[in-house]
């Protein structure tokens, strides 16, 4: 009975473990935290993040980046999200992408509150 005990909170305490870690999918990222961010003078961000870019539909930039294009409006404002992010070591709730652009294309980010 112990042992049966042991076994089932060894389980509880890996499910719990495995529903806060991040996935990315075909046309989004979700629960993953920002490990890069990768500015060009130009105004174009590269994220990196901790999920896996290659599941993207989009072909991440150099095959691990998703992208805000220079010039896109509201740049500013998701750059700010991901700064706020990556300080505060929050996971993003959803890193969007367009999967029909090369390059994967952030569409929109959601941030929750710890």
């Amino acid at each position: 009975m112990k042992s049966f005990k042991s076994l089932l909170l060894s389980l509880l305490c890996f499910s719990s473990f495995a529903a806060f870690a991040g996935v990315c999918v075909p046309d989004h990222c979700s629960n993953v935290y920002i490990e890069r961010l990768y500015v060009e003078a130009s105004g174009k961000i590269f994220i990196g993040t901790s999920g896996d870019e290659k599941i993207l539909n989009c072909n991440a930039a150099s095959g691990v980046y998703e992208i805000i294009p220079a010039g896109t409006p509201g740049a500013d404002l998701l750059y700010s999200t991901l700064l706020t992010a990556q300080t505060t070591n929050s996971p993003i709730g959803v890193l969007q992408v367009d999967d029909n652009l090369p390059g994967c294309v952030v569409q929109y980010i959601t941030l929750d509150k710890k």
